[in-house]
């Protein structure tokens, strides 16, 4: 559908009520109009009625609005959006709504939302004087040459069904949605409810200075729109594994508009009740009943937990039978604890009353737990669900092996990226959803290597391709925490650089490469203003975060200047691939110097790099992340490879500690938002002369590639084991950090890549898959297997003893355990990954 409207002009116009929430300029700008803050959090209800004689064979729509719209078409859901953007950079959504069409009287309805309040995923755009403050566009193509598209005809009404409300935490900025079901008659959405006392929709003509008032797209504050890139979201309908009903202390019902502090009361009492017990913290064994679809309660004062049995992300929805007037006080937790509610989704709906009613919650949530208080005016029946709205893994790739927990932890990986990929690679679907701009780099890496849809993969690098003015990319996008006047994690656009290294390497599309180019040398660049003398970047400013590990970065900090190296290395390979020499030699100048600087932090006593110096005195402690990311960056001289592979392998001298172990939904608390504020690396505790900080699971993707590096890819068959400690809180999705944090992260899912790219062994020979490398390392394992897709097809390696099958579209150049090569060409066929050993002579 995205050719239908290829350089297509927009015939729908901006519409929004008469009240929008664009007021006058203020007095200190008089060039931009001022958002009203008593108009936030609005939602808007939009029909178009319209006859059909026949259905056409096609029904192309297409729809953006500012700020969340759902679009139904004769009450069935069509799509969802936009997704995130920039404050300047709005996409449509398109679709074809023929199906959902039917002869006679037809109607397009849209639930539109204006947010006004910064949340994790969404930002303002700057106003004009009459746009950035609540919008829709929309048009749809219904036969041919006749089209519909938003104009006054439309009708539309303000509902007040919803409370406004707002962000409560900045570490989890979602706003409680509180919904009075008796105020909104559910046929809204059908073409026989009668909207004919609802006022026309108001058309917003562009205005600001230089304008000519044009009221379709392209206009300021949005430019022009773009089309959505990704592929439609999908995914499972999640009904619970089982339930848990208490019978708290019955409270007050509140009296008066409910709001944020009602529903938390409500739950916090009532879980602070529940006897430990009595908690579903167990993973529903395979044996047990299955729950019911829904349960029966009795009127009066119930608590329900309802336990999915694995983290779950998307739209929740409860199907209710209900006496009029009943209330729901509810959240979607991490786990059933009074902390976990500092992190979750919060909502609170009154029942309309009767048979067939939903609540359904507007924004995506994530967590495994509904926790629910039912104050019931008569028995009332539930029937909890969660439909998951995630990017698309398609079937093909997999990975299978003679191990089974290793199976298990790619497992758990995939379905933890799984459920922190929407429309941006995202923290967690529970407390923050945030576009990180760093984080991304592992969801990016494993989708590339299990996922043959790379719709995100690629988009994710041009989502976060933000600069400041500086050069520098915020620590994360699309939101409120994108907003340039915060303080930034310098080493996490470094990652960035690195994911825009692997679209260069996987999909070899030199026009994505050479847009993103320009941002990296921005970045890279920003760090020579920190150089000294010793050709390494010091006192660099900003959160220098490296990992959620207590690695000493006071002074001049090697694992940063590490990470730059590793930087200015991809950037140099790049530049020189679309022909850039000049750029190339200018970040190998830079990456030279740093390689030579770099050697005041080697320790010849303990075969690794120091953390750091301060004023020129090179400090004791030491951390696996400043060793690996030198390995990766090249500095490391090739004498000493085999000291510093031993120092890495030497787990026992390794320990962790996360700073942010109780930010989940753990009994000892979550954030508020003021300790996070305030985080500055933990003071040196330990005994720096013999223990080394290790990795968090992010960092170990660096680490894992630096031991490849190393030649010791045979080795991560046992450290991806590190990862079965996970298993025991967190059985099906990956935990923030080794102690603790969130249920749910992204980047905790090394494995589900490695096991592809090194244990399996299959990467790109030459950017875009041109040829095909096979590496197989399988460590220990008896045989392994795999599917690895490429833009040219899917490539099958099967590894067994010595043998190795490879069935491929394109060049393989394989790689044998002793370091030789091997071309064969494309198709299928049977190799030895080691020469066969030579037989004893008789006799001897």
């Amino acid at each position: 559908m995205r050719d239908t409207f290829a350089n297509r002009r927009w015939q729908g116009q901006w519409l929004w009520t008469e009240h929008g929430a664009v007021g006058a300029p203020p007095p200190e700008n008089p060039m931009n109009g001022s958002l009203d803050p008593e108009r936030f959090d609005r939602r808007v209800l939009f029909r178009r009625t319209f006859e059909l004689t026949e259905i056409p064979r096609l029904a192309p729509f297409r729809i953006s609005s500012d700020s969340r719209h759902v679009l139904y078409v004769n009450g069935v859901e069509l799509t969802r959006g936009p997704i995130r953007h920039g404050a300047r950079r709005l996409y449509y959504d398109v679709g074809d709504a023929a199906a959902a069409l039917r002869p006679g009287r037809n109607v397009i309805a849209v639930l539109v939302r204006f947010y006004g309040h910064r949340t994790a995923w969404w930002a303002p755009s700057p106003t004009t004087y009459t746009l950035g403050g609540g919008a829709l566009v929309a048009e749809f193509g219904v036969g041919t040459d006749t089209w519909i598209a938003t104009d006054t005809s439309w009708r539309c009404l303000e509902s007040h069904a919803w409370t406004p409300c707002a962000p409560q935490s900045t570490v989890s900025p979602q706003i409680p949605e509180i919904l009075d079901g008796r105020r909104l008659d559910p046929a809204w959405k059908g073409a026989e409810f009668d909207d004919e006392r609802w006022p026309a929709a108001t058309v917003l003509p562009a205005s600001h200075v230089g304008s000519a008032g044009a009221t379709r797209p392209p206009t300021e504050p949005y430019g022009a729109l773009l089309p959505n890139p990704l592929s439609k979201p999908g995914g499972s309908i999640r009904e619970p594994a089982s339930f848990v009903t208490a019978t708290p202390t019955a409270t007050a019902r509140p009296q008066g508009p409910l709001g944020f502090t009602d529903i938390h009361a409500a739950l916090a009492e009532a879980l602070a009740e529940i006897r430990p017990e009595a908690r579903p913290d167990r993973l529903p064994d395979a044996g047990d009943a299955p729950a019911p679809p829904s349960l029966a309660l009795a009127a009066g004062y119930r608590l329900v937990v309802a336990d999915f049995g694995m983290m779950v992300s998307g739209t929740l929805r409860i199907d209710l039978e209900a006496a009029p007037d009943t209330l729901l006080f509810g959240a979607l937790t991490e786990s059933p604890t009074l902390a976990a509610l500092a992190g979750a989704a919060l909502f609170a709906y009154t029942a309309r009353g009767g048979d067939g009613e939903r609540f359904e919650l507007g924004d995506p949530a994530g967590g495994r737990y509904i926790v629910l208080v039912v104050c019931g005016t008569g028995p009332t029946r539930i029937a909890p669900t969660v439909a998951e709205r995630l990017r698309p893994r398609p079937p093909g790739p997999y990975f299978a092996c003679s191990d089974p927990l290793l199976e298990e932890i790619h497992r758990v990986g995939l379905r933890t990226v799984d459920l922190t990929a929407h429309d941006a690679y995202i923290d967690c679907p529970s407390r923050e959803q945030r576009a990180w701009t760093g984080d991304a780099v592992v969801h990016q890496s494993v989708d590339l290597v299990n996922n043959a849809d790379w719709s995100l993969a690629r988009h994710q690098p041009l989502l976060t391709a933000t600069p400041r003015v500086d050069g520098l990319l915020p620590m994360a996008v699309a939101g409120d925490a994108g907003d340039p006047d915060l303080v930034t994690i310098p080493d996490w656009s470094l990652h960035w650089v690195r994911s825009v290294h692997n679209l260069y390497r996987y999909t070899g599309d030199r026009a994505l490469v050479a847009r993103l180019l320009p941002t990296a040398e921005a970045v890279l660049d920003w760090f020579t203003a920190f150089l000294g003398p010793d050709g390494l970047a010091g006192d660099v400013t900003g959160w220098v975060l490296i990992d959620w590990s207590p690695v000493q970065v006071e002074g001049t900090s090697a694992a940063l200047n590490a990470l730059w190296a590793r930087a200015l290395g991809d950037f140099a390979e790049m530049a020189d691939w679309l022909g850039d020499a000049n750029r190339a030699a200018w970040a190998r100048g830079l990456h030279d110097a740093v390689r030579a600087g770099f050697e005041i932090f080697w320790d010849h006593q303990r075969g690794g790099y120091r953390d750091h110096a301060v004023r020129d005195v090179v400090r004791p402690a030491m951390s696996e992340h400043t060793t690996a990311a030198a390995v990766c960056a090249g500095l490391v001289p090739a004498e000493r490879a085999d000291r510093v592979r031993d120092f890495l392998l030497d787990r026992e001298a390794m320990f962790t500690l996360a700073p942010v172990a109780a930010h989940g939904g753990d009994a000892d608390g979550a954030p508020t938002g003021h300790e996070v504020a305030l985080f500055v690396p933990p003071a040196v505790t330990w005994d720096v002369s013999g223990r080394v900080v290790g990795a968090q699971p992010f960092f170990r993707y660096v680490v894992h590639d630096a031991l490849a590096l190393l030649g010791a890819a045979d080795t991560l068959t046992g450290l991806y084991r590190d990862w079965e400690r996970l298993l025991a809180t967190g059985p099906t999705a990956w935990r923030e950090t080794w102690e603790g944090g969130t249920y749910c992260h992204g980047w905790s899912s090394t494995p589900s890549r490695d096991l592809l790219v090194y244990t399996l062994g299959v990467t790109p020979a030459e950017p875009g898959y041109a040829k095909v490398r096979v590496a197989p390392r399988p460590g220990g394992l008896d045989w392994v297997e795999g599917v690895v897709p490429t833009p040219h097809g899917p490539v099958h390696v099967r590894v067994e003893g010595t043998r190795v099958h490879v069935r491929s579209p394109v060049l393989v150049v394989l790689v044998a355990r002793d370091g030789s090569v091997a071309e064969h060409p494309a198709g299928t066929f049977d190799a030895l990954l080691e020469a066969p050993r030579p037989s004893a002579r008789p006799g001897a």
